[in-house]
């Protein structure tokens, strides 16, 4: 019996992480096509669309149909660094990246680097950008609308 009671105590330790190992494996096999159906259940409550199509599009080749799409947009925008027609963009809160890149979608900024080094230029801090409907009149410089979104 002592024998026995030696050995449990000096081994007590690794047998507990064996068994807690054992029960999380077995936990893992029982619920496996759980684990695996997770992607789909997510997309499901989310709205989005899963695909493994190889005819998606990536996000460079999204970022390149956006960006000629913007350019025409953006050459009407500007001239010589200010705008020509005022501009009302509604920025949606979260990130800041987020938030920046409604005013890239609105043809005001290239990139997030972009306002980024407008708003470190202007003495502005780019995280502190506010999420609202801003209005842009005609004149305005890339400068003038940093100061504007992160006052």
């Amino acid at each position: 019996m002592k024998g026995l009671k030696d050995f449990l105590y000096d081994k007590n330790d690794i047998l507990i992480a064996l068994i807690i190992l054992a029960i999380a494996a077995l936990l893992i096999a029982w619920r496996m096509d759980v684990i695996m159906d997770y992607p789909h259940t997510l997309a499901e409550e989310t709205g989005t669309e899963v695909t493994t199509d190889d005819t998606a599009i990536d996000d460079s080749q999204k970022q390149d149909k956006d960006s000629n799409q913007s350019d025409t947009q953006t050459d009407a925008l500007w001239s010589n660094g200010a705008l020509t027609k005022s501009v009302t963009v509604t920025v949606h809160g979260g990130s800041a990246t987020d938030a920046v890149q409604d005013l890239v979608n609105a043809g005001l900024f290239e990139s997030y680097d972009q306002f980024s080094q407008v708003c470190r230029d202007a003495g502005h801090k780019p995280e502190n950008i506010k999420a609202t409907t801003f209005t842009f009149d005609a004149g305005c410089t890339q400068a003038d609308i940093a100061k504007i979104v992160t006052a």
